[in-house]
């Protein structure tokens, strides 16, 4: 067990000096957990470009997620313009902004 720690630890340390070269140091864990559901759903959906927000909430890592901490994180990511509202709608669809499509 003991390697496998120093091999997980070794691992959160690469995930966080990626994190910071792409600057995403400046989102909190629960809009990380949300931006990477957005990015592993929307991978997973060949040729779709909207991801509702059902399968965003029921993703693995957001699902336990508190209902108000998931709609603060959310609100976060589109003032912040991670996300965006599918065109002519303000909730339910969403869609990754350009510039968050590294």
């Amino acid at each position: 067990m003991n390697s496998e720690v120093k091999q997980l630890a070794a691992m959160r340390q690469l995930l966080f000096s990626l994190e910071r070269e792409l600057g995403l140091d400046d989102m909190n864990q629960h809009e990380k957990d949300i931006f990477y559901a957005f990015h592993t759903l929307a991978a997973q959906q060949s040729g779709e470009k909207f991801i509702s927000s059902e399968s965003v909430r029921t993703y693995e890592t957001v699902r336990k997620m508190k209902h108000a901490t998931y709609h603060r994180a959310m609100k976060r990511l589109l003032d912040n313009g991670v996300i965006e509202h599918a065109p002519q709608r303000k909730s339910g669809l969403y869609q990754l902004s350009a510039n968050a499509e590294h």
